[in-house]
């Protein structure tokens, strides 16, 4: 079983992309303004053969719905978010910013494979776009369940062992997930933390839970 140990706060510092070889000025003449949305988190996972679905929880996207709120969630026995808010907003430099702030998380799913649990006493995201780019940042706080380092880099992975220490991971927990399209574009997405269930296959479980989600696009694709 992996270790756990109980961190009062875990933050990370932001994280940007630029747009390159693109000005400002000749993107906007194509595309009208910055678009950006989040989420508290979602679950897409199969159990046992069986598939637990919750969409996104508390959405909010600066072209439609722009403010969340949940309260507490119960995913089956998958997971439990335990509420929250989210903004999104354009502000008038027709700039985008998005920002998730999440309660208590915790889910058990791992336990009938020999994993921990894994809990968050909560967490923050956030993104915001500029003339040319994107950047994010997140924190994290009372994580237990796994060790994390105290400053998280970009992507910062943690698999997850079983019963069998010796056998592939029953899961993979993705910190500070940074994605970014190839070739880049100015545009992100950020997740505070990702739980892929058996992410070398497996007949047991599969699919993932996701935690805090922004995305930032400065030049609205």
């Amino acid at each position: 079983m992996s270790s756990m140990k109980r961190r009062p706060l875990l933050a990370a510092a932001a994280a940007a992309v630029m747009m390159t070889g693109l000005t400002s000025a000749n993107a906007h003449a194509v595309v009208p303004g910055a678009s950006g949305s989040g989420s508290l988190g979602a679950v897409d996972v199969i159990v046992g053969g069986e598939p637990v679905h919750q969409p996104p929880i508390a959405p909010c996207d600066v072209d439609g719905e722009q403010t969340g709120e949940s309260g507490r969630v119960t995913v089956g026995d998958v997971a439990t978010f335990y509420g929250g808010e989210t903004t999104c907003a354009v502000g008038e430099g027709e700039e985008a910013e998005v920002t998730v702030s999440g309660d208590r998380f915790v889910t058990d799913v791992l336990r009938q494979w020999g994993g921990p649990r894994i809990r968050l006493s909560g967490y923050d995201v956030s993104c915001r776009t500029s003339e040319n780019g994107s950047s994010g940042w997140f924190e994290l706080r009372g994580i237990g369940g796994i060790e994390v380092p105290e400053e998280v880099p970009p992507n910062y992975t943690v698999e997850i062992a079983g019963d069998d220490p010796e056998g592939p991971p029953i899961a993979k927990v993705v910190l500070n997930e940074f994605v970014t399209p190839e070739p880049p574009d100015g545009s992100m997405t950020m997740t505070a933390m990702r739980i892929v269930l058996f992410p070398e296959g497996g007949e047991q479980a599969g699919g993932d839970i996701t935690v805090g989600t922004v995305a930032c696009d400065p030049f609205g694709g």
